[in-house]
């Protein structure tokens, strides 16, 4: 596993604590070895919102002996830079059947590199939603413009990119809220509006639902 390129391979025990992560793993969270890390837990490693969702996950796959497969996740490398991810996750059993722990990999969502697909005019959808800082161009139009249907066009692009069109449009403006909110004073309101959100409320809203935090919490623990 540790000579799999890109690929971050860990070990939890029972009580959710790390006995084992390959140089990806670690040295992704800013670490020199691997004993910096053994024996913590996420609360440890991570922004604590961060960490209630991962043992969330964790607790899940003991609880239920069942793996978690696919989980495309947001992390944050220790000066608070987001990256996605696509981690998956299975249970440990001993001989009696009994989950005594949680193995799993993560590696960096590029399921999306532009100019690496097959399908040229989802390439050129990707970098309109990529350039747009006014929110999710209609899709009707973007459909109407290359003579496709809504749900060719929302066929299409979750083929490439893993997403719908809408999840990959906010998924870029959260990334670009990050930035805005790092490297300004500018009022929550400002940035919000900046990036095609309605309101304070929904800007907020979309950005906990994939930060596990606030613009808030997010701008006083790294700005």
């Amino acid at each position: 596993m540790e000579k799999i390129n890109g690929v971050s391979f860990f070990v939890k025990d029972k009580d959710f604590r790390l006995i084992f992560a390959n140089p990806f793993f670690y040295k992704r969270l800013g670490l020199k070895s691997q004993k910096e890390l053994l024996g913590k837990d996420d609360f440890q490693l991570f922004p604590e919102p961060l960490a209630n969702k991962f043992r969330k996950d964790d607790e899940a796959i003991i609880r239920e002996k069942l793996p978690k497969l696919g989980l495309v996740e947001l992390f944050l490398n220790q000066q608070g830079t987001p990256s996605w991810y696509i981690t998956n996750k299975f249970p440990i059993f001993d001989r009696r059947k009994r989950a005594i722990g949680i193995m799993g990999t993560v590696q960096k969502y590029e399921k999306v590199p532009v100019n690496h697909t097959r399908d040229k005019e989802m390439e050129m959808v990707i970098e309109k939603l990529q350039e747009s800082n006014e929110g999710t161009p209609s899709i009707a139009m973007i459909a109407n413009q290359y003579g496709i249907s809504h749900r060719q066009l929302n066929r299409r692009f979750k083929e490439v990119t893993g997403l719908t069109p809408q999840q990959f449009s906010v998924q870029i403006r959260i990334e670009k809220a990050c930035k805005l909110l790092k490297e300004s004073n500018r009022s929550l309101t400002d940035i919000g509006y900046e990036l095609g959100f309605c309101d304070q409320s929904a800007f907020t809203a979309q950005f906990r639902k994939r930060m596990s935090m606030t613009p808030r919490q997010y701008r006083k623990q790294y700005s």
